[in-house]
């Protein structure tokens, strides 16, 4: 069987104007900016997925999901949209901590 993946075509193509001062072409900055490609999809995918559906009703549902795996997911997308000065994504995800925070005291209070 052939493979016809293309690593060139799948990083942008041969870069050389670097010249001799970048013995790789520009594969390192090829590749970081790929990285914060599909970094920046992946938590704007989250956000919207989360807007979506409702931030307290994603907090409540799948109960089974570990209260700090919620936690730390809703931290990171936080710190991330802070780098990017997208407060209004930030207060939006603040809401799910505190109600994070909300349910695992009325869990430890029953208990």
């Amino acid at each position: 069987m052939e493979d016809d993946f293309n690593f060139e075509d799948f990083l942008g193509g041969y870069d050389d104007s670097y010249g001799d001062r970048d013995p790789d072409n520009g594969l390192s900055k090829r590749i970081e900016d790929f990285q914060a490609k599909l970094r920046d999809n992946a938590m704007r995918e989250a956000y919207d997925f989360i807007e979506e559906v409702g931030i307290l009703f994603w907090v409540r549902r799948d109960m089974y999901l570990k209260h700090n795996r919620k936690k730390n997911i809703l931290n990171s997308m936080i710190l991330y949209f802070q780098e990017l000065e997208e407060y209004e994504k930030c207060a939006y995800l603040v809401k799910g901590l505190k109600a994070l925070e909300s349910i695992k005291q009325e869990t430890s209070n029953t208990n």
